[in-house]
C-alpha cells in the first residue's frame, strides 16, 4: 500500500482531539488547522465543536471518506479506536499515543498488529508524527517549537525528542525541511519503506536518519545502497555503548546492535555516518545543497588567521589537502590583495577585508584547477565587511564547486547566515564544522565513484553478450 496519503491526504480525522489548550489533542488539531488545507474532523464524544470545527463522537459518524487518521488517545483505548478505523476503511494511520513496548507493554502492541493485518498502514505508536509545510501534526505548540522553512532535507527519526530539537535548530538557522517523520516503535512503516518512498520524492535531495535499531539489516543495506546512488543518506546511530543499548530498549522497545556493526553496514550501504548529533544536521544541509567534492583538494579563505589555522589542521587530520594555488592564480591575487595579506593556502585576507576582496579572491580560487572546493571563513563583525558579503558568496555558486562558510557570532551574524542558508550555502559557527562538511561531500563523491567503477564491468559483459547474439 502506497505511503503517499501519509504526506498528501485530502482528509484527516484527529481522534482524541481536545477542547483544552495545552493538551496533546488540542495542539495537534490546532497545528493541522493552521497548516492543512483539506477536510479536518475532530473526534471527541464529549463536545460538538473544537476550534470552530464540528466534532464527532466517532469516525463512523462521518459520512465523507477519511484518508488519514491521527490517534492521540490513552494507550488502552487505541485498540477499539483502530477497530473503528477499519470499519471506516481509513487506509493510513499515525498513532501518537505512547504506552506500548517502550514501557514493556509488548502484548498491547501485538494486539494492534492483529487488528491491522492488511487493512491499513501505521506510523508509530509512541511518535511525534509528521511535519511538512502543509501538514503539521506535531503536538508541540508553535510558540515553543518554531517550524523550519520549506526545504530539501527529509528527516526520519526513531526519537521524537531528538527530532523536535533538530527541527528547532533548523528553524533558528533558516535551514529548510521537506519532510519530518517520527516513527517511534515502528510496528509497521519503518525507515526502510520511508527511504524507498523518499527516493522518488522530488522535494527531497538528502535523507537524514536518526536510528536506534534496524529490524531487517540485510534489507536496510540493500535499499540504502540503491537509493544512495541518487540521493545522499546521512545516518546517526544512537546506543553505541552497553548503557546506551539498554536505554534504546526502554525508549522504543527495540533491540540495538554494536556501533561497529552499524558503521560497517553504513559503509556497505553507501551511507554517510554522522558521529555526533551535531554532524547529522551539518552533513544533511551541505549534502542537500552543494555539489560533491571531486577530490580532496580544498582552499581556505579567511579574514581571521587563527580560524584559518584551525580549519587547516582539521582538513589535514581528515585527509583533505590544502595545496598551493597555481602560478596564474597567485599572480591574479597579487594584483588586488594588499602586501600584508597571506596568499598561501590558507589565504588570509586580514582584518580589514572588504566584500570586493572576498569576491575577487573567491573567483580566483574557484577557477583554479588545483582546487575542488572552498571553506570560506568570514568574521562578519568587521566594520569593513558590509552585508553584500552574502551576495558575493552566493554568486560563487556559478563555478559549480562546493563552498561552505564559517561565520560565528550572535544575532547580527545569525541573520546573515540565514540568508546564506536560503541561497543553499551552508553556514557553520566553527571552522572545524565547515571543513567537516566539505569532507562529507568528499565522502559522498567517493561513494558515487565506487558505484561508477562497479558498473563498468557489468556494462562490458552486456556488450559482449550482445555481440555473440
Amino acid at each position: 500500500m502506497n505511503l503517499d496519503k501519509f504526506f498528501n491526504p485530502k482528509s484527516i480525522a484527529v481522534i482524541g482531539a481536545s477542547r483544552t489548550p495545552g493538551k496533546i489533542g488540542y495542539t495537534i488539531l490546532e497545528n493541522l488547522k493552521i497548516s492543512f488545507k483539506g477536510n479536518l474532523y475532530p473526534i471527541n464524544p464529549n463536545t460538538g465543536e473544537i476550534l470552530g470545527l464540528m466534532a464527532y463522537s466517532s469516525v463512523l459518524d462521518i459520512k465523507e471518506p477519511i484518508e488519514l487518521a491521527v490517534i492521540a488517545v490513552p494507550a488502552e483505548m487505541v485498540k477499539s479506536v483502530l477497530s473503528e478505523c477499519v470499519k471506516k476503511k481509513i487506509s493510513h494511520i499515525v498513532i501518537i499515543s505512547s504506552g506500548f513496548s517502550e514501557i514493556g507493554e509488548k502484548e498491547r502492541e501485538l494486539e494492534l498488529m492483529k487488528i491491522k493485518k492488511d487493512a491499513f498502514r501505521v506510523i508509530g505508536p509512541n511518535c511525534l508524527g509528521i511535519y511538512k509545510k502543509d501538514l503539521d501534526m506535531i503536538f508541540l505548540p508553535r510558540n515553543r517549537l518554531k517550524r523550519p522553512p520549506d526545504g530539501s532535507i527529509s528527516f526520519i527519526t526513531q526519537s521524537g525528542a531528538f527530532g523536535s530539537i533538530l527541527l528547532d535548530i533548523m528553524s533558528n538557522d533558516g535551514v529548510g525541511v521537506s519532510k519530518f517523520i517520527s516513527i517511534g516503535n515502528k510496528i509497521d512503516v519503518d525507515e526502510i519503506e520511508l527511504i524507498k518512498y523518499l527516493e522518488n520524492d522530488l522535494s527531497t535531495r538528502c535523507i537524514a536518519i536518526y536510528l536506534e535499531s534496524v529490524k531487517n539489516g540485510e534489507e536496510f543495506i540493500k535499499v540504502a545502497k540503491k537509493v544512495s546512488k541518487s540521493k545522499p543518506i546521512v545516518a546517526f546511530k544512537a546506543g553505541k555503548t552497553d548503557k546506551g543499548n539498554e536505554a534504546v530498549v526502554s525508549h522504543t522497545g527495540s533491540l540495538a546492535g554494536s556501533s561497529a556493526i552499524y558503521s560497517a553496514a553504513f559503509k556497505q550501504a553507501g551511507i554517510i555516518e554522522a558521529e555526533t548529533s551535531e554532524e547529522i544536521f551539518d552533513f544533511a544541509k551541505v549534502l542537500a545543497n552543494q555539489p560533491i567534492l571531486k577530490n580532496n583538494k580544498i582552499a581556505i579563505v579567511t579574514d581571521g588567521g587563527g580560524f584559518g589555522i584551525v580549519a587547516t589542521d582539521t582538513a589535514i587530520q581528515l585527509g583533505l589537502e590544502v595545496p598551493s594555488l597555481s602560478d596564474s592564480s597567485l599572480k591574479a591575487l597579487k594584483s588586488f590583495l594588499p602586501k600584508y595579506a597571506s596568499m598561501k593556502n590558507p589565504i588570509d585576507l586580514t582584518g580589514d577585508a572588504t566584500v570586493e576582496r572576498y569576491q575577487k579572491t573567491l573567483e580566483v580560487v574557484l577557477k583554479d584547477n588545483n582546487i575542488s572546493g572552498v571553506a570560506c571563513i568570514a568574521l562578519m563583525q568587521l566594520p569593513t565587511l558590509s552585508d553584500e558579503i552574502v551576495d558575493a558568496i552566493r554568486d560563487c555558486k556559478v563555478f559549480g564547486k562546493p563552498i561552505t562558510v564559517c561565520s560565528a557570532g550572535s544575532q547580527y551574524v545569525l541573520e546573515r547566515n540565514r540568508k546564506l542558508e536560503s541561497f543553499g550555502i551552508p553556514a557553520y559557527p566553527t571552522p572545524e564544522r565547515a571543513v567537516k562538511a566539505l569532507y562529507a561531500l568528499y565522502e559522498y563523491g567517493n561513494i558515487l565513484k565506487v558505484e561508477h567503477v562497479e558498473k563498468k564491468p557489468e556494462e562490458k559483459v552486456e556488450k559482449k553478450s550482445k555481440k555473440k547474439k
